[in-house]
């Protein structure tokens, strides 16, 4: 066998897992009080170690755990909500005692929940609007476990009355939009709200104004301000004082003081005045915003709500409904985001969204793939989920790893779930048909429209990656999805790797001008235009940086012999991009193909065997006789169809899982 050739690998075995240490014995019990993987958001009364109280609305609990059953426990009766896995919310009304919140156990593995409640705030834990929340900690199966929830470092709270805590929507505060909010842009959230509040404090109306700094509304104890810092406080108010005839400048006065009690509290906070949604007083809560900002306050703001809502989004012309808390959540998510320095979920800054291969990302606002093969994937939640797209083009997407699906020439908001899935965590894939040839569709990516409250979350990211150079065979020309049909996207998704092909119909190896080529027509080579962003004239460099393939795979050829490119000149171009292959990827593999028609074979091994002689060992010639059937594998002599791209891809598959062990 020749110097650098591979024979067909033999499968090494899987290498047993390292057993750490004994994990030591744990001080306290997983899901109680004391647990600290339990995440206690609002204004929790932790003073009595066997209970803890939350106050005002909305305060909530979460945890990460094992298993596949989960309990809570509360000691008074309460309205309680809670979901598993970003699934459905579960409504337990005038509970008590264990609540069991997986009737239908898990599935085993990794879970999170989340608990809240209709709470009453009342210092003595009265009966407005039911009792208090009360919270005694979750048991877990026997041998589960908690873990650590990735740490969030924002907060927004939200100070208001009824619509603020979403009084008459179907879950109350967990379908209100303060909650929506918070969930969407991933941050913890505070409710220091309750139906029926003013701003001023009236003898038959609680006032914010007075009541902002307590750890209950109507209570005595003063909350410690230490406990968390908001980075947003959005406020609401205004609605309850007009029915009870507060007067303009008092309205206003009982505003600047509740803005400079947040400011106090939360110096590096960004202020947000609404502007109430039946427009009372807004002259003077703009005055109230001026009075701050002309103080030198430049991080107060008011917010017009004007044409927010319609007549369809309440539910009695007050209390906005389910559509009117989502419409609020998706105008308001965009505004709070840039000041809390979150991404706004599915934009194209979101970091939870992987881009794989080459894409242009010099617009931020708009991202562009380029050759074939690029694709986006990120996990999100809620049932819904929409592309947003510049103009028309064609591309596939898959939603949990189901088939792909073709949407041709679309543009605008491109709804993916037409039917709406199941609430709860799903994947999305989406990649574009790449534009070349005569086809110039505009494939601009412009982020994804999810559901009010629904977010998006890192999928596992691959430890390894793999990169086909080629032609219109590495491109999948003619297969039914063209790059996700073709043989190096199989691969990459049967070994679990991210892939990209840097290929692109009708390129040749070597770069021809109309008068060099036999033809008459000119000819891309991608021995120059690898190094590049995109195939076009003029391209920039490509950032190897942001991204090192692990194996390199080399099928070039089939249009250098249409062109008339000579042997000597093929082999010359052969080990210029094999060098430059390696000089951008140092440590790749790089597997060099004999092309499936067997032309260049010569010319192939020997360019390879050039570089192993220089003392590149990384570098091998994968010989491909016998693995092409032109009468059963393609459309046209040339071309693989779906059934041979997947015979080449179960040729090739065991060389790429060499290469990649050999790598890790």
């Amino acid at each position: 066998m020749a110097a650098g050739m591979l024979a067909a690998p033999v499968p090494a075995e899987a290498s047993a897992h390292r057993q750490g240490p004994p994990a030591e014995a744990s001080p306290y019990r997983p899901g109680s009080l004391t647990d600290p993987n339990l995440r206690f958001v609002g204004r929790w009364d932790t003073s009595d170690p066997a209970t803890y109280i939350g106050n005002w609305e909305s305060p909530y609990v979460e945890m990460r755990f094992t298993g596949t059953t989960l309990k809570a426990t509360i000691r008074d009766a309460a309205t309680v909500y809670a979901s598993i896995d970003d699934g459905p919310v579960a409504t337990y009304s005038g509970v008590s005692g264990t609540i069991d919140l997986t009737p239908t156990p898990l599935a085993g593995g990794t879970h999170t929940v989340w608990l809240s409640y209709r709470t009453g705030e009342l210092d003595t834990c009265a009966t407005w609007p039911s009792p208090c929340a009360t919270f005694q900690g979750f048991t877990l199966d026997r041998r589960a476990r908690t873990l650590r929830l990735p740490p969030r470092r924002k907060l927004v709270e939200f100070v208001g009355d009824s619509i603020t805590v979403g009084a008459l929507s179907s879950k109350n505060t967990v379908t209100s939009y303060s909650w929506l909010v918070g969930k969407q842009l991933g941050v913890d959230h505070t409710n220091i709200a309750r139906s029926g509040a003013c701003l001023v404090q009236l003898s038959n109306c609680f006032g914010l104004d007075t009541n902002f700094g307590k750890q209950t509304i109507g209570g005595t104890t003063d909350w410690d301000f230490t406990r968390y810092a908001a980075d947003a406080v959005v406020i609401n108010l205004g609605t309850n004082d007009a029915g009870r005839g507060v007067s303009g400048p008092d309205f206003q006065a009982a505003y600047v003081n509740l803005l400079r009690q947040a400011r106090a509290r939360y110096p590096h906070a960004a202020l947000f005045a609404f502007e109430t949604f039946r427009q009372r007083f807004l002259d003077e809560t703009r005055a109230a915003v001026r009075t701050l900002a002309d103080a030198g306050d430049d991080n107060v703001h008011y917010i017009d709500t004007e044409t927010w809502l319609t007549a369809e989004d309440y539910v009695d012309g007050g209390h906005p409904n389910d559509a009117g808390h989502a419409r609020i959540a998706q105008r308001l998510a965009p505004i709070l985001a840039p000041h809390l320095g979150v991404a706004l979920p599915g934009s194209t800054a979101d970091r939870n969204i992987d881009f794989a291969g080459r894409w242009d990302t010099t617009n931020p606002a708009a991202f562009v793939p380029q050759w074939a093969g690029a694709y986006l994937r990120t996990g999100f939640t809620g049932s819904r989920v929409a592309l947003e797209q510049r103009g028309a083009i064609d591309f596939w997407y898959s939603i949990d790893g189901g088939p792909y699906t073709k949407a041709t020439n679309v543009s605008g908001r491109v709804d993916l779930t037409p039917t709406p899935l199941t609430e709860g965590r799903h994947t999305l894939l989406v990649s574009y048909r790449i534009v070349a040839g005569s086809y110039t569709g505009d494939a601009v990516f412009q982020g994804l429209s999810l559901d009010a409250g629904a977010r998006t979350y890192r999928l596992p990211r691959p430890r390894q990656s793999t990169e086909f150079i080629g032609d219109s065979i590495t491109a999948g020309y003619t297969a039914t999805n063209m790059s996700l049909s073709a043989f190096p996207w199989i691969i990459g998704e049967n070994l679990g790797v991210a892939h990209t092909q840097i290929a692109l119909s009708g390129s040749c190896l070597r770069e021809l001008s109309a008068t060099e080529s036999i033809r008459g027509i000119r000819c891309y080579g991608l021995e120059g235009r690898y190094t590049k962003l995109g195939f076009g004239d003029g391209a920039a460099d490509w950032d190897f940086r942001r991204y090192r393939p692990d194996v390199v795979v080399v099928n070039i050829g089939t249009n250098d012999v249409g062109h008339g490119v000579k042997s000597a000149d093929f082999l010359v171009a052969y080990e210029k991009l094999l060098l430059t292959v390696r000089q951008r990827n140092p440590h790749a593999e790089i597997l060099a193909l004999r092309i499936f028609k067997g032309w260049w074979a010569a010319e192939t091994e020997q360019a390879v065997q050039a570089r192993r002689e220089a003392g590149d060992r990384r570098v091998s010639f994968v010989d491909t006789t016998g693995w092409w059937d032109p009468a059963t594998m393609t459309n046209d002599g040339t071309h693989p169809n779906d059934h041979g791209h997947r015979v080449l891809a179960d040729y090739l598959q065991p060389y790429v899982a060499a290469a990649l062990e050999r790598r890790s």
